[in-house]
């Protein structure tokens, strides 16, 4: 189906554009939608894999205290990089409507890309200095690695969301692995030949450069070319999984500022509990977001969805706290033992956060920027709860991100029980969030 490129559909918003998109989708044949489905779930499973194993092995190659602070710059790393999934979101949109193999939008978008991506190199630098002294780095160099990691994984961004666009999703999952797989070898070498964090950034950063480089010939090396690019959609995207990310990513870095560096080293290994939890149910989202965003209705889906996430949070949260001892050992061996109690409350903040990005998604989706806004209270209220009472322990810090959690949790599925409520008053016919 040939998409057209109309002046009306140049300044569709975003979540209108993703309808766009899912519905052209839904128009193909099943088992072709399916297939591409199934690959890029893979193609985030084997990623996400890969990309615990260099926190597993910075747990089992770094001391406690230096372990802090690897996993303090990688949480840093992961919200720097938020702008890159906003990114790729809005040049797949931009792909779709140009028609897929464009080249044109192709050039644009590494074009678009690169001039991301410096962007993120100079404010990372000039943020060098700030980082230092607040988690006491003693030197900038390994914040400037982690911002030469973070501009190349905003270009990489890009390609992705060339191939999204494209509907090329074997080679959309080929990205994945490869990003995934050149960071983790990239930082387990610098562990190995340089024995510090510093070491393991600089790795890092060159394992995204490389896998840049086999993404851009993955996509048919297209060549930069300058465009008109509105960056609303950007903005919109960026500014609520920006909130997202640093939410799911802010006790760590909060446990690093106040807690001992043994105690925070052994909080980085319960963070790692976390985002296992977090990201294991990612194929969810990605099978969900379309359908979401497709329908004027999608409060059948959504509610499946939830429950699914909850179903799975419970379990995950229940293991481990019948055998928190062998999920810690896994994390980081012998060394961690004393994260055995506490382990599952890292699990469970990990799944409720996995709960809320599904709301936050179906938001996205059905246009309503303004609902998207409420991330940043919860990010406020987590910092001010952690700074003013609850950073005396490991188990304060951990007890009020859970707190925090689920009460997000609980005020996102309530606000979304009441607007299914207002829905079901207005025709069928009418658009989600107008």
């Amino acid at each position: 189906m040939e998409i057209r490129d109309t002046k009306a559909s140049r300044h569709r918003p975003l979540g209108a554009s993703l309808s766009t998109t899912s519905s052209t989708l839904s128009g193909s044949p099943v088992g072709r939608t399916a297939a591409g489905g199934i690959a890029v779930a893979a193609g985030t499973t084997v990623a996400n894999v890969l990309s615990y194993g260099l926190s597993l092995a910075g747990a089992r190659l770094l001391a406690p205290e230096q372990y802090g602070l690897f996993v303090a710059l990688l949480a840093v790393t992961l919200v720097a990089s938020v702008p890159a999934l906003a990114l790729q979101a809005v040049v797949a949109v931009r792909v779709v409507r140009a028609g897929g193999a464009g080249a044109g939008a192709a050039a644009e978008a590494v074009g678009l890309g690169l001039a991301a991506a410096g962007t993120m190199l100079v404010v990372g630098v000039l943020a060098a200095p700030v980082l230092d002294r607040f988690l006491s780095l003693g030197g900038p160099a390994a914040a400037i690695w982690v911002a030469v990691g973070v501009a190349a994984t905003t270009a990489l961004a890009a390609l992705q969301g060339i191939a999204q666009g494209r509907r090329a999703f074997p080679r959309l999952a080929a990205i994945l692995i490869v990003y995934a797989a050149g960071r983790v070898a990239g930082g387990i070498a610098g562990l190995v030949v340089l024995d510090s964090v510093t070491g393991a950034l600089a790795g890092v950063a060159a394992g995204v450069l490389a896998a840049t480089a086999v993404a851009w010939l993955l996509v048919g090396r297209p060549r930069p070319a300058r465009g008109g690019w509105r960056v609303v959609e950007l903005l919109v995207a960026g500014q609520a999984l920006a909130g997202l990310y640093l939410l799911t990513n802010l006790d760590p870095v909060l446990a690093r500022h106040y807690l001992p560096a043994a105690e925070s080293g052994l909080y980085g290994a319960g963070a790692v509990l976390a985002k296992a939890a977090f990201f294991l149910p990612q194929a969810v989202v990605l099978v969900l977001l379309p359908q979401l965003a497709a329908s004027p209705r999608p409060g059948r889906t959504l509610w499946a969805g939830l429950a699914v996430l909850a179903g799975l949070g419970v379990l995950m949260t229940g293991v481990t706290r019948l055998a928190g001892g062998l999920a810690v050992t896994a994390v980081g061996g012998s060394a961690y033992r004393e994260l055995a109690g506490p382990a599952w409350m890292f699990v469970a903040v990990g799944s409720a956060l996995g709960i809320v990005q599904l709301l936050l998604y179906a938001q996205l989706a059905a246009d309503r920027a303004h609902a998207t806004i409420a991330v940043w209270v919860v990010v406020a209220a987590e910092a001010v709860l952690v700074a003013t009472v609850a950073h005396h322990s490991l188990t304060e810090v951990v007890g009020a991100a859970l707190a925090v959690a689920l009460t997000a949790t609980a005020l996102g599925l309530a606000w979304t029980a009441r607007t299914a409520l207002v829905r079901r008053s207005r025709p069928a016919t009418a658009p989600a969030g107008s």
